[in-house]
This record gives C-alpha cells, sequence and structure tokens, in this order.
C-alpha cells in the first residue's frame, strides 16, 4: 500500500472522536455488529458449501458436466442469495429486520473481498 504524502505546503490534520453510547445505542451497536458478521459467516458458509460438495462429487469420479454448480461469490450474487435466504432462515427471522440493511451488505462486501483475495492469491496476481 503507498503511504500518503502531503504536498509541500499543506497540513494533515485528524481527528479522534469516543464513543460513548448509552445502553440502547449500545445494544443497537453491538445488534448491527452481530448482524455484519452473521451475513459474513452465512456468505461463507453458502459458497464453501458448493467447495465441498464439489470436492465430494470428484472423489466419486463424476465428470465435469455433473457436478455441482460453482456458486457465485460477488457482492451483488451474495447480496441477492441473502436476500432470499434471510427470510426462509429461521437464524435470521428474529432480527433482521431490526439491524440496518447496510450493516448486512458490509459483512457481505467483506465476505467477497475476502473470497477475490483468495482467488487471487491461489493463481499468484498481485
Amino acid at each position: 500500500m503507498k503511504k500518503f504524502r502531503p504536498q509541500s505546503g499543506f497540513v494533515v490534520q485528524a481527528y479522534r472522536f469516543a464513543l460513548d453510547p448509552n445502553a440502547v445505542q449500545e445494544a443497537a451497536l453491538r445488534s448491527h455488529c452481530g448482524a455484519a458478521r452473521a451475513a459474513y459467516n452465512w456468505a461463507v458458509g453458502w459458497v464453501t458449501a458448493s467447495w465441498w460438495q464439489r470436492a465430494a462429487e470428484e472423489s466419486y469420479d463424476i465428470g465435469e458436466a455433473g457436478l455441482t454448480a460453482w456458486r457465485p461469490w460477488s457482492l451483488p450474487s451474495l447480496r441477492k442469495a441473502f436476500n432470499e435466504a434471510k427470510r426462509a432462515d429461521r437464524r435470521f427471522a428474529d432480527w433482521w429486520e431490526e439491524n440496518s440493511k447496510e450493516a448486512c451488505n458490509t459483512g457481505l462486501a467483506n465476505a467477497a473481498a475476502a473470497f477475490d483475495n483468495c482467488s487471487r492469491s491461489k493463481i499468484r496476481t498481485p
């Protein structure tokens, strides 16, 4: 990563803010963080399930045409699949409506980035 260097004569100023939430705000923060983590874990499980299924099928000498299809891990694909799953999956039924959709989207975006990084590392591209 390239290090930031300000132009000559410019001043860079930063601010640090401390969060001091009350009990209700803290519960909401924790819920949103949990939603992001739950969406991330769901995405990792959903994508890797097809990987493990394909590995099992390959061990039985099933040809490429007969293997389970790869599940896409792009953010739009994950978002579409998660939106279908969150209404049907009882793990999400009680709380997903209480959180911002952006909390879940953050988890899905992080999962998509992790899969992209993993894919790039296997083909040795920077």
